[in-house]
Protein backbone atom coordinates (compact mmCIF):
# COMPACT_ATOMS: atom_id res chain seq x y z
CA UNK A 1 0.00 0.00 0.00
CA UNK A 2 2.70 2.27 0.81
CA UNK A 3 4.51 1.83 -2.50
CA UNK A 4 1.35 2.19 -4.46
CA UNK A 5 1.10 5.43 -2.43
CA UNK A 6 4.62 6.79 -3.06
CA UNK A 7 4.03 5.82 -7.04
CA UNK A 8 0.72 7.96 -7.30
CA UNK A 9 2.89 10.85 -5.11
CA UNK A 10 5.66 10.56 -7.42
CA UNK A 11 3.66 10.16 -10.69
CA UNK A 12 1.19 13.43 -9.19
CA UNK A 13 2.95 14.87 -6.82
CA UNK A 14 5.69 16.37 -9.31
CA UNK A 15 3.50 18.17 -12.46
CA UNK A 16 3.75 21.36 -11.59
CA UNK A 17 5.79 23.67 -13.99
CA UNK A 18 8.30 25.91 -12.75
CA UNK A 19 9.68 28.95 -14.94
CA UNK A 20 13.64 28.29 -16.61
CA UNK A 21 15.80 30.57 -15.95
CA UNK A 22 17.30 32.50 -19.50
CA UNK A 23 20.76 30.70 -20.30
CA UNK A 24 22.46 33.44 -21.64
CA UNK A 25 23.45 36.81 -20.67
CA UNK A 26 22.31 39.42 -23.00
CA UNK A 27 25.50 41.99 -23.57
CA UNK A 28 23.44 45.50 -25.29
CA UNK A 29 25.95 48.05 -26.39
CA UNK A 30 25.30 51.57 -27.38
CA UNK A 31 24.51 51.56 -31.57
CA UNK A 32 28.60 53.29 -32.07
CA UNK A 33 28.39 57.08 -33.70
CA UNK A 34 31.86 58.44 -34.60
CA UNK A 35 33.45 61.54 -34.81
CA UNK A 36 36.89 62.52 -36.04
CA UNK A 37 40.04 62.57 -33.63
CA UNK A 38 42.51 64.80 -34.99
CA UNK A 39 45.26 65.38 -32.83
CA UNK A 40 47.46 68.70 -33.68
CA UNK A 41 49.76 68.61 -34.20
CA UNK A 42 50.16 64.83 -34.44
CA UNK A 43 50.87 63.09 -38.08
CA UNK A 44 47.32 60.99 -38.37
CA UNK A 45 44.05 61.50 -37.92
CA UNK A 46 40.92 58.92 -37.51
CA UNK A 47 37.36 58.16 -36.57
CA UNK A 48 36.78 57.02 -33.17
CA UNK A 49 33.27 55.84 -30.99
CA UNK A 50 31.79 58.42 -29.23
CA UNK A 51 31.27 55.81 -26.14
CA UNK A 52 34.64 56.20 -25.59
CA UNK A 53 37.31 59.24 -25.19
CA UNK A 54 40.47 59.92 -26.81
CA UNK A 55 43.50 60.70 -24.88
CA UNK A 56 46.41 62.69 -26.32
CA UNK A 57 49.65 61.21 -24.85
CA UNK A 58 53.26 62.47 -25.52
CA UNK A 59 54.69 61.75 -28.18
CA UNK A 60 51.59 61.46 -30.15
CA UNK A 61 50.22 58.48 -28.35
CA UNK A 62 46.42 58.33 -27.83
CA UNK A 63 44.41 56.17 -25.55
CA UNK A 64 40.78 55.85 -26.17
CA UNK A 65 39.04 54.82 -22.57
CA UNK A 66 35.87 53.03 -22.85
CA UNK A 67 34.66 53.66 -19.33
CA UNK A 68 31.33 51.58 -20.25
CA UNK A 69 33.59 48.59 -20.95
CA UNK A 70 36.30 49.21 -18.39
CA UNK A 71 38.92 48.74 -21.01
CA UNK A 72 41.60 50.78 -23.10
CA UNK A 73 42.71 50.78 -26.40
CA UNK A 74 46.41 52.12 -26.72
CA UNK A 75 47.56 53.48 -29.77
CA UNK A 76 51.24 54.13 -30.42
CA UNK A 77 52.69 56.37 -33.31
CA UNK A 78 56.07 56.59 -34.25
CA UNK A 79 57.92 58.10 -37.10
CA UNK A 80 59.84 55.70 -39.59
CA UNK A 81 62.55 58.26 -39.99
CA UNK A 82 63.35 57.39 -36.22
CA UNK A 83 62.63 53.81 -36.12
CA UNK A 84 62.61 50.76 -38.59
CA UNK A 85 59.99 49.50 -39.82
CA UNK A 86 61.41 45.99 -39.47
CA UNK A 87 62.11 46.31 -36.03
CA UNK A 88 58.79 47.42 -35.37
CA UNK A 89 56.92 44.48 -37.19
CA UNK A 90 59.37 42.78 -35.05
CA UNK A 91 57.78 43.89 -32.09
CA UNK A 92 54.53 43.53 -33.07
CA UNK A 93 55.13 39.74 -33.76
CA UNK A 94 56.61 39.12 -30.69
CA UNK A 95 53.77 40.85 -28.64
CA UNK A 96 51.92 38.78 -29.97
CA UNK A 97 54.15 35.57 -29.15
CA UNK A 98 53.41 36.94 -25.57
CA UNK A 99 50.16 37.86 -25.55
CA UNK A 100 49.39 34.81 -27.60
CA UNK A 101 50.88 31.94 -24.86
CA UNK A 102 47.34 30.01 -23.99
CA UNK A 103 44.90 31.00 -26.70
CA UNK A 104 43.26 28.73 -28.62
CA UNK A 105 43.54 30.55 -31.97
CA UNK A 106 44.66 33.65 -33.64
CA UNK A 107 42.24 35.60 -36.26
CA UNK A 108 43.69 38.15 -37.95
CA UNK A 109 42.39 40.46 -40.87
CA UNK A 110 44.63 42.85 -43.38
CA UNK A 111 43.80 46.29 -44.30
CA UNK A 112 44.51 48.06 -47.65
CA UNK A 113 43.83 51.26 -48.52
CA UNK A 114 46.35 52.30 -51.68
CA UNK A 115 44.48 55.49 -52.24
CA UNK A 116 45.34 57.12 -48.93
CA UNK A 117 48.82 54.79 -48.10
CA UNK A 118 47.08 52.88 -45.33
CA UNK A 119 48.35 49.52 -45.01
CA UNK A 120 47.10 47.61 -41.53
CA UNK A 121 46.54 44.26 -39.61
CA UNK A 122 44.17 43.52 -37.13
CA UNK A 123 44.60 40.09 -34.79
CA UNK A 124 42.28 38.84 -32.31
CA UNK A 125 43.74 36.58 -29.41
CA UNK A 126 40.78 33.85 -28.93
CA UNK A 127 41.39 32.82 -25.20
CA UNK A 128 42.23 34.00 -21.59
CA UNK A 129 44.91 36.39 -23.08
CA UNK A 130 46.02 39.68 -20.98
CA UNK A 131 45.44 41.67 -24.51
CA UNK A 132 42.78 39.92 -27.20
CA UNK A 133 43.21 42.82 -29.58
CA UNK A 134 45.83 43.79 -31.02
CA UNK A 135 46.76 46.38 -34.52
CA UNK A 136 48.94 48.22 -36.65
CA UNK A 137 48.76 50.63 -39.84
CA UNK A 138 51.68 52.15 -41.40
CA UNK A 139 52.48 53.87 -44.98
CA UNK A 140 55.85 52.06 -44.68
CA UNK A 141 57.48 55.01 -45.73
CA UNK A 142 57.34 57.99 -42.77
CA UNK A 143 53.92 56.77 -40.36
CA UNK A 144 53.32 53.61 -38.24
CA UNK A 145 50.95 53.28 -35.52
CA UNK A 146 50.73 50.44 -33.31
CA UNK A 147 47.69 49.21 -30.71
CA UNK A 148 46.51 46.76 -28.24
CA UNK A 149 43.03 46.21 -26.33
CA UNK A 150 43.85 46.06 -22.54
CA UNK A 151 40.67 45.55 -19.51
CA UNK A 152 40.52 46.40 -16.01
CA UNK A 153 39.62 43.02 -15.24
CA UNK A 154 40.31 39.61 -14.88
CA UNK A 155 41.35 37.94 -18.75
CA UNK A 156 38.10 35.46 -19.21
CA UNK A 157 37.86 35.53 -23.18
CA UNK A 158 34.13 34.17 -22.81
CA UNK A 159 32.97 36.76 -20.67
CA UNK A 160 34.97 39.15 -22.69
CA UNK A 161 34.26 38.18 -26.37
CA UNK A 162 31.09 40.79 -26.58
CA UNK A 163 33.12 43.56 -25.36
CA UNK A 164 36.43 42.67 -27.76
CA UNK A 165 33.81 41.98 -30.89
CA UNK A 166 32.37 45.76 -30.22
CA UNK A 167 35.97 47.09 -29.82
CA UNK A 168 37.04 45.06 -32.75
CA UNK A 169 34.20 47.39 -34.83
CA UNK A 170 35.53 50.51 -33.87
CA UNK A 171 39.39 49.62 -34.50
CA UNK A 172 38.15 48.67 -37.98
CA UNK A 173 36.44 52.21 -38.46
CA UNK A 174 39.87 53.69 -37.30
CA UNK A 175 42.15 51.75 -39.95
CA UNK A 176 39.28 52.63 -42.56
CA UNK A 177 39.22 56.00 -41.56
CA UNK A 178 43.23 56.74 -40.82
CA UNK A 179 44.69 59.25 -42.66
CA UNK A 180 48.20 60.73 -42.54
CA UNK A 181 48.89 64.29 -41.97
Amino acid sequence: MIRIFLLLLFFFGCQHQAPKPNAALALRYPAAQYNDFDPNPCAYRFMYNEVSTPVLLSSCGTTLDYPLLKAKVYVTYFDLSETSLDTLFMDFEKRLKIFGKGTQRINESAYEDKENEVLGSCVTLVGDSPSNLHFFATDTKSHFISGSLLFSTAPNYDSLAPAIGYIRNDVQKMLETLRWQ
